[in-house]
């Protein structure tokens, strides 16, 4: 696809203020929300099945009224999870993680001694997480409440914390949580599901048992999607309307009515997870009343040349790193083999179930060019380039449905640097446009930001007329460390600061952009 690009350059200098302090690992997944399996050469196992769902390892049995309120609530999935019972006093039926641990006198934060990762975990029991554990603003980690030993057992999930421009942990919001029993839930009845980005989702698949005496035709479902989700997409299909493609990452609400053979109407509500295995960088922005063009980048591990418009060998955009760019006669962009296993870095990877190739579930008939290609998915890529959308439009297969542009490196090197970068390459418009980028790892979010990760959270990254064409966000710096046989697979974020001490953003213009990598990466936290 032919892309016409515009671009003027005006000499602008900026300081950016560098950083070489060692990181603390604050990103830590605890709990286990997707089982993305293993993965070797010819095969694997992902979340998303073929183009669908595969339903949790156990489930929340949830009836009674419709919920109230939005799912922001701190006390787990909606604050409306309803199970019956308290807590035994043993429960010997339950698998311990041998890396886990137990409510114990303290809040612990880190790793300790024993190569254990405690953050995310709620380690005295009082129904807080990390509360007195240090963070920097705009990081996320996934948490879990209650005793630790129960973060891996069936119909146990985790929810999600975010930092707060303070420097401090927020509540846990989402998540199916030991302190609501869900080691006791009945996996039979409404229970959480999981799908992979793009993939279109059964929604009946959740509602187990609770809709075997449902009345034909009786049948509703509702989405609520996670913070941020903007349009969020219709629920489609015809009877049951059980189709929905989620588009982003993260918790998304289902709410399932019915009329039951008693002619009684009944309700559950249970959680979708959405998620997909390795790096994903989301990017969203506002789109009306006119279209405006914002570019998602990526920059290659641990290399600290200049970025380049469009892309180059050392940063995947929208000039190279597409199905449009990677073609047979051009290979784009090649960071790492051609002939690793996965999971070591590869530059394709083809999953002949197709469980893990997410690329072929992007929307708007991008996923059928991925497919049709035959090579499977690319290590970086964006999924699919944004230039022009309507904010009004809900339904995704829609070619007119505003997508986020998303990147993703499926299998991320252990211990490189990554980049991200947000580029305003065009828009005649007369309004201030705010980016919002939200990380991923292994479908954890370890990073929000843009509207919050700042000093002041009254006032979020903003693109202004003026900048169209001119203005380069430098947002985070992202790594995968070696977990060790304890710790977490997850990744470690840094939002990058033009000053440290009052948080401001890192906005940079095109030419100083192409001419420097700008602040230099952080050292790796010790093992």
């Amino acid at each position: 696809m032919f892309r016409l690009r515009v671009l003027s350059v005006l000499p602008v200098v900026i300081a950016a203020a560098a950083s070489s302090a060692v990181v603390a690992a604050g990103c830590s997944a605890e709990g286990k929300r997707f089982d993305f399996g293993d993965v070797t050469e010819g095969g694997g196992s992902g979340v998303g099945g073929s183009g669908g769902p595969r339903g949790g390892s156990g489930g929340a049995s949830v009836a009674g009224a419709a919920p109230e309120g939005d799912d922001s609530d701190s006390d787990g999935f909606g604050g409306n999870l309803i199970i019956d019972g308290g807590a035994p006093e043993e429960t010997p039926d339950v698998a311990v993680n041998p890396c886990g641990s137990a409510c114990g006198p303290v809040e612990l934060c880190g790793v300790d001694e024993l190569g254990i990762d405690h953050d995310g975990l709620d380690d005295d029991c009082n129904g807080m997480i990390d509360e007195t554990c240090a963070c920097i603003a705009g990081q996320a980690h996934s948490c879990f409440r209650g005793d630790p030993s129960f973060r891996q057992s069936p119909g146990c999930f985790p929810g999600t914390q975010l930092c707060d421009e303070t420097g401090t942990w927020g509540p846990c919001v989402g998540g199916v949580h030991a302190d609501q029993n869900c080691h006791l839930n009945d996996a039979a009845g409404c229970h959480p599901i999981q799908a992979a980005p793009f993939a279109t989702v059964d929604l009946k698949e959740g509602t187990g048992t609770f809709s075997a005496d449902a009345v034909e035709g009786s049948e509703e479902w509702t989405v609520t999607c996670p913070a941020g989700v903007d349009p969020c997409p219709s629920v489609g299909g015809t009877e049951p309307k059980d189709d929905f493609k989620p588009l982003q990452s993260g918790e998304y609400t289902v709410t399932y009515t019915k009329q039951g053979a008693d002619g009684k109407s009944a309700t559950c509500a249970y959680p979708l997870f959405v998620g997909a295995r390795g790096l994903r960088v989301e990017l969203e922005w506002e789109h009306e009343p006119y279209s405006v063009d914002l570019d998602l980048y990526l920059h290659k591990p641990n290399n600290t040349q200049p970025w380049k418009v469009g892309g180059s060998n050392v940063a995947c955009g929208y000039g190279n790193c597409t199905i449009d760019t990677l073609t047979d006669d051009d290979p784009g962009i090649t960071w790492f083999s051609d002939t690793a296993t996965p999971p070591d870095p590869v530059n394709w990877y083809l999953d002949p179930e197709e469980t893990n190739n997410t690329c072929f579930y992007a929307p708007r008939g991008v996923g059928e060019d991925w497919r049709h290609d035959g090579r499977g998915c690319h290590n970086p890529r964006l999924d699919l380039d944004n230039i022009s959308c309507a904010q009004e439009t809900t339904d995704p297969d829609d070619p007119t449905f505003c997508a986020p542009e998303n990147i993703n490196v499926d299998f991320p090197p252990k211990s490189g640097w990554m980049r991200v970068a947000v580029h305003y390459f065009g828009g005649e418009v007369s309004f201030n446009v705010h980016p919002r980028i939200k990380i991923f790892c292994n479908g954890e979010l370890g990073a929000d930001l843009g509207p919050t990760g700042f000093h002041d959270p009254e006032e979020p990254v903003t693109f202004l007329p003026e900048d169209s064409g001119e203005r380069f966000w430098l947002v985070a710096d992202v790594v995968f460390p070696d977990p060790g046989e304890c710790g977490s697979n997850t990744c470690i974020v840094r939002p990058l600061y033009e000053d440290e001490t009052t948080k401001t953003p890192v906005l940079v213009n095109t030419r100083t952009a192409i001419t420097s990598f700008g602040p230099p990466y952080p050292r790796l936290p010790s093992p």
